[in-house]
């Protein structure tokens, strides 16, 4: 971690899509074998390539957008997904795409949280979350991470996650200064190591069945960078932190009188005097997250 490198068919006039055949001996029409149809290896590894690289060029962190996008990915899809993403749409007034590059969810509760605590600056909310962040640090060394490594990691998210005066935004902060925004991806997989390292004895047995100890788990699924999140990772950084989360669902899953089923992860310890803690919003399709921001009258 001492790199400083970031880590349709075409259709027809009357509407029909035209058919692909070849002509049998005898005349008669016979449709093309799927091998004769099928792309070739290179036209697939072309498409696949092709893919990567404009994945590659979208920015780190969108504008807020309206749900069309993500209904038009959706369009011929099952009609479960459109009805969530049309629940989605009057509940929310916006989603804010985030990379697909395996850091999405911690790229995603960063860049809320930031959003939160200067939203809500000053308040015993942001004031306790923001002494967790500082108070983060000793809890890494705690765990045996060496402080002159992590120093820089620490400073910069601080520096991110504190609400600033100065006049660049914070789109500008973590789309155009990517390093900044990378390690504070990277120190949020620390703090949620650390936290898995300190409370083993609550979390060791949600791996065992996969990894015969935590500190193997994380050193294969939560510090390398590109490495998905599952819940889990979800719980240790809300409790690290003190944030609640909230997840909604776009998943086939059918749900008992909702459109919508989601995923609530309240941290252990309540902020006393704070009723109705903010909360990070965010929304997950299978090996992704992206950010959600709720109309005012529907966050509870």
């Amino acid at each position: 971690m001492a790199d400083r490198t970031p880590p349709q068919p075409q259709i027809q006039e009357d509407g029909a899509a035209p058919c692909v055949a070849i002509t049998a001996p005898d005349g008669c029409s016979s449709p093309k074998t799927f091998e004769e149809t099928r792309p070739s290896d290179d036209e697939i590894l072309r498409f696949e390539k092709e893919a990567k690289a404009e994945e590659l060029n979208k920015p780190v962190v969108s504008d807020i957008t309206d749900f069309s996008a993500l209904s038009m990915e959706y369009a011929n899809g099952a009609a479960i997904f459109k009805s969530k993403i049309h629940s989605l749409a009057t509940t929310c007034r916006g989603v804010r795409a985030i990379k697909k590059d395996g850091n999405c969810f911690y790229r995603a509760f960063g860049f809320r949280l930031a959003e939160l605590l200067a939203e809500h600056d000053g308040s015993l909310w942001s004031d306790s979350v923001l002494a967790r962040v500082v108070a983060s640090k000793d809890m890494l060394v705690e765990q045996g991470y060496d402080l002159g490594a992590i120093q820089d990691f620490y400073d910069i998210s601080l520096r991110l996650l504190m609400p600033s005066r100065d006049s660049k935004s914070l789109m500008h902060r973590f789309v155009h200064e990517s390093y900044d925004a990378d390690t504070l991806v990277c120190y949020l997989r620390l703090v949620t190591a650390a936290l898995l390292k300190r409370d083993r004895e609550i979390y060791e047995a949600f791996v065992a069945d996969s990894y015969p100890t935590i500190d193997l788990f994380i050193s294969h699924q939560v510090e390398p960078m590109q490495i998905e999140a599952d819940n889990i990772h979800i719980v240790a950084i809300s409790n690290a932190l003190g944030v609640n989360v909230k997840v909604a669902n776009l998943d086939t899953s059918e749900t008992d009188g909702e459109v919508i089923n989601y995923h609530e992860f309240t941290h252990m310890d309540s902020i006393q005097g704070v009723k109705n803690e903010p909360e990070v919003h965010l929304l997950y399709r299978p090996g992704h997250y992206d950010i959600l921001y709720p109309n005012i009258h529907h966050v509870v």
